[in-house]
């Protein structure tokens, strides 16, 4: 449909200019008239205004502006479109004050372009879903059946509080990690340091004084060694490692799910990540169904990117078979164990009073308190662990170098 520029007027006088798709200038004409603007003049601009220079640019300022900052963003209209929509005030209207209180410019743009499909005939959904790089599916699809059950200003509340929650897990996690990654980082720094450069001058030291060595000295100048002649093998080797995992995970569906399973499996750090994954599961089919959108395509929806780890994806898709086959959602998770027993109880309970978003809305409540306590009682004990270890490998060090000096002393006595 091609893109025309036009030039209106309303019904004060004013003059108006503005960009709307159509078939033709009659059918634009059609369409301002709808809207009370009487078309004065009218030039086509483009061919396809969805895969037009504006989306495209709107998508490439964006890709600067992601994480932290865009849950913010989007937070900020969920409660602003909500508030204005419960107040009376219309849609495009409304979308026109979050514009204009929008202090980030890339994000206004956005705004100014979903105001300007819906002035063109568009739902809100069908604009949203015109900016991908912003809007999720999941997003889109939740806001859609906002729109069709007239719940609109609940299910932008509903989306405020998932990304706040999204938010604070991710902030927990980060605050408590900081500090052991700082620690880890500086006991792999430094023993890198001692293995490759201050060892080797103490192991010319004892090769020109002859000194018998220990076999503690002995083994810590072998690794020296092996570390010091290797580093052009095994540097490298890291950096591919850091940069290829995420590359194959992106390109190999089948790696990114056996990478994921692994996370599951670790000894300590699997369990929560299983918490957090199903947390995520809970929030996000909790959220769905609470719009108003169908149980299989809840689902399906949950299956891309909301969970957060592509294993466990791959059993909410085989339950989702299972549940189109005739089975109950609780019977299809039960067949999973990466579904764990309380979340399979609390659905079957759901299932059986009807009260399914309830039961959900209680799993992912139960994750939300238990998660940050993990999270705390987990890097607690890692702390002094990773203290530990930097105080029994400088030890072990200190003790190799002394043994040889000693016996030199006892030698020279």
């Amino acid at each position: 449909m091609p893109l025309y520029r036009y030039q209106a007027i309303d019904k004060r006088g004013r003059s108006l200019i503005g960009l709307m798709p159509a078939h033709d200038e009659f059918n634009l004409q059609s369409r301002l008239k709808d809207l009370g603007l009487w078309l004065t003049e009218a030039a086509m601009e483009r061919a396809n205004p969805y895969g037009s220079t504006i989306v495209r640019r709107a998508e490439l300022n964006w890709s600067k502006l992601r994480g932290k900052r865009l849950r913010r963003e989007l937070i900020d209209f969920c409660t602003l479109i909500s508030f204005l929509i419960r107040s009376g005030m219309p849609l495009v209207k409304a979308l026109e004050v979050a514009g204009e209180d929008c202090a980030e410019p890339r994000f206004r743009e956005v705004i100014a372009g979903v105001r300007a499909h819906i002035e063109s005939g568009l739902e809100l959904h069908e604009a949203l879903q015109r900016y991908p790089g912003v809007f999720t599916p999941h997003f889109v699809s939740v806001v859609r059946a906002g729109v069709i059950s007239s719940k609109l200003p609940e299910t932008l509340q509903n989306l405020k509080a998932y990304l706040e929650w999204v938010n604070q897990v991710i902030a927990d996690v980060r605050q408590a990690t900081l500090y052991p990654a700082i620690v880890l980082t500086t006991v792999v720094g430094f023993i890198g340091f001692l293995f490759t450069y201050i060892i080797p001058k103490f192991a010319e030291l004892l090769d020109k004084l002859h000194v018998h060595e220990p076999p503690l000295t002995q083994i810590v100048l072998a690794v020296s060694a092996a570390a010091t002649a290797s580093w052009w093998l095994w540097l490298p080797l890291l950096l591919l490692l850091a940069v290829g995992v995420p590359v194959a995970r992106r390109c190999s569906p089948q790696f990114a799910r056996a990478t994921d399973r692994i996370k599951l499996r670790l000894p300590v750090f699997g369990p929560l990540n299983l918490m957090l994954a199903l947390s995520r599961f809970s929030h996000n089919l909790a959220i769905l169904y609470q719009s108003g959108i169908p149980i299989l395509e809840a689902l399906q929806l949950c299956q891309h990117g909301l969970i957060g780890n592509t294993y466990v994806e791959a059993a909410v898709r085989q339950a989702a078979t299972d549940v189109k086959s005739g089975s109950t959602i609780s019977e299809a998770m039960h067949r999973h164990p990466v579904f764990s027993a309380m979340l399979v109880r609390m659905v079957s309970m759901g299932e059986s009073t009807g009260r399914l978003d309830e039961a959900l809305v209680n799993v992912a409540d139960y994750y939300n308190d238990i998660i940050p306590r993990r999270i705390k009682a987990l890097f607690t004990v890692l702390e002094p662990a990773l203290m530990l270890t930097l105080i029994f490998l400088v030890g072990t060090v200190a003790l190799a170098i002394y043994l040889p000096i000693i016996s030199l002393m006892g030698s020279i006595r």
